[in-house]
C-alpha cells in the first residue's frame, strides 16, 4: 500500500495537515486548547504554537477565545475554521483515492509512472457542474445518480454499474457532472419527449453565432450556466435571443461524472 503525507503550505510555511486538523476538531469538541492537547497526548505549548501558527497564516483567525459562561470562558472555532476542516477532508479523500489508484494495479515505481499519462489535466467538455449526490438508484447493469447543484437544480446521470463502483461515491459526496455542449437541446417549451431525464429552465445570457453553429448559454436557477451548441437553422427556427426564458434538456446517459 502506498502512503504519502498531505500538507498545505502558505507563505512557504506549514499551514494545515492531518495533525492540525485533528487539533482543531478536538478544540471544537472540548472547547479548550489544553483539553484538546491532552486528548491528543501532546504538550500544551505544542498545541498553542500550532494554533498560533494557523491563526497567523489564515486570512481570518481559526480559533478564538470565548469569554463568560459557566466555566469562565473557553476556546471555539470560527466559521472559517469549520470551512477549512471540511475542505481539507475532501482533499484528503481525493488524495487517498489517488494513492489507491497507484497501489491497486501497479507494483513497481516504474509501473506507477505510466498511470500519469492516463490522467487528463483538462477536459474538452464545455459544461462542468459541481453537485452533491442526493439519490442513487442502481440495478444489475446501470446506476442513476441524482445531483443537486448549489441547492437548486437537479441533474440525473445514468452510468454503468461498474463505472459507478469505480467512482466510489455515495450520498452527500461532491462530484462533477460533465456534459458536452452538443448533447444539450434548447426549447421554449418543456419538451414532451420523456427520454430527456434532464430538463432545466433558465434564461439565455449569451448567444454567439458562428458560420454554421451557435453557442447558446443558459443561466439556471442555481446561477450555474450550461452551454448548448446548436445549428444556426435551429436557432433561427426557434428565434432564440438573449434574455429569453428557455429549457435546456439532455439525456441522463449524456452526463458523465467525475469524483
Amino acid at each position: 500500500m502506498l502512503e504519502a503525507r498531505l500538507w498545505m503550505t502558505k507563505k512557504d510555511k506549514n499551514f494545515l495537515g492531518s495533525g492540525r486538523i485533528a487539533l482543531l476538531e478536538n478544540i471544537k469538541k472540548t472547547g479548550s486548547i489544553h483539553a484538546a492537547a491532552k486528548a491528543m497526548k501532546m504538550s500544551y505549548k505544542a498545541a498553542w504554537d500550532a494554533v498560533d501558527a494557523m491563526n497567523n497564516l489564515a486570512d481570518t483567525p481559526l480559533v478564538e477565545r470565548v469569554s463568560g459562561g459557566k466555566g469562565g470562558g473557553g476556546t471555539s472555532l470560527t466559521p472559517r475554521a469549520e470551512e477549512l476542516i471540511e475542505a481539507f477532508h475532501t482533499i484528503e479523500k481525493k488524495h487517498r483515492q489517488f494513492l489507491d489508484l497507484f497501489s491497486k494495479d501497479y507494483k513497481t515505481i516504474e509501473d506507477m509512472t505510466s498511470i500519469l499519462d492516463k490522467i487528463p489535466l483538462r477536459l474538452s467538455a464545455r459544461n462542468q457542474l459541481m453537485g452533491v449526490v442526493t439519490s442513487i438508484k442502481a440495478d444489475a447493469v446501470r446506476a442513476q445518480v441524482e445531483l443537486t447543484v448549489k441547492g437548486f437544480d437537479k441533474l440525473y446521470s445514468s452510468i454503468t454499474l461498474q463505472s459507478f463502483e469505480n467512482l466510489g461515491i455515495g450520498i452527500n459526496d461532491k462530484v462533477i457532472a460533465i456534459i458536452k455542449a452538443s448533447s444539450i437541446g434548447i426549447s421554449k417549451q418543456s419538451p414532451q419527449d420523456s427520454s430527456y431525464e434532464n430538463c432545466l429552465q433558465g434564461e439565455i445570457v449569451q448567444l454567439l453565432k458562428g458560420a454554421t453553429h451557435s453557442e447558446v448559454t443558459v443561466e439556471l436557477e442555481s446561477k450555474s450556466t450550461v452551454t448548448a451548441t446548436l445549428a444556426n437553422s435551429v436557432v433561427d427556427e426557434l428565434n432564440l435571443a438573449k434574455g429569453q426564458k428557455v429549457f435546456a434538456h439532455f439525456k441522463a446517459s449524456s452526463v458523465m461524472l467525475g469524483a
